[in-house]
C-alpha cells in the first residue's frame, strides 16, 4: 500500500497530537503534587507550569487546526477524483468534444488516396 504526502503529514501531526498529550498528563501530575505540597498561588512554580500548560494547549490547537484542514483537503481530493472518474461524466465529456467532421472526412480521403497513390507507385516500379 502506498501513501500519499497528505496522508504522511497526517500521521505525523497525529504523532505529535498524541505526545502533547502525554505532556498535558505530565504536566498535570506536577500540578497535583504542587498542590498536595501546598504551594502559595503567586509562587515562581506554579506560574511557570501555568504557561507550561498555556503553551501546550496552544500547540494542541494549532495541530488540532492543521489536522483539520489536512483531512478537509484529502477530501476535496477525494471528491475531485470521484467527479473526474465518475462513469457517467466519461461518456459526458466525449459527447461534449467538438468534432469537425469535414476535417476528420478530408483528413480519412486524404489518407486512403496516400495510400492508393503507393500502390500504384509500387506496381510502375515492378514493371519499369
Amino acid at each position: 500500500m502506498r501513501i500519499n504526502l497528505n496522508q504522511t503529514k497526517l500521521i505525523g501531526l497525529t504523532m505529535e497530537l498524541d505526545l502533547k498529550a502525554r505532556e498535558y498528563k505530565k504536566l498535570c501530575k506536577k500540578l497535583e503534587k504542587l498542590k498536595e505540597n501546598n504551594i502559595d498561588d503567586n509562587s515562581s512554580e506554579l506560574l511557570e507550569l501555568k504557561n507550561l500548560f498555556q503553551t501546550n494547549h496552544d500547540e494542541i490547537v494549532e495541530l488540532k487546526k492543521q489536522l483539520k484542514n489536512l483531512k478537509e483537503n484529502e477530501e476535496e481530493i477525494e471528491k475531485q477524483l470521484q467527479e473526474h472518474y465518475d462513469s457517467s461524466n466519461l461518456f459526458k465529456k466525449r459527447r461534449e468534444i467538438p468534432v469537425n467532421t469535414e476535417e476528420t472526412n478530408i483528413v480519412v480521403i486524404e489518407k486512403k488516396q496516400n495510400v492508393f497513390m503507393k500502390i500504384i507507385e509500387k506496381i510502375k516500379n515492378m514493371f519499369m
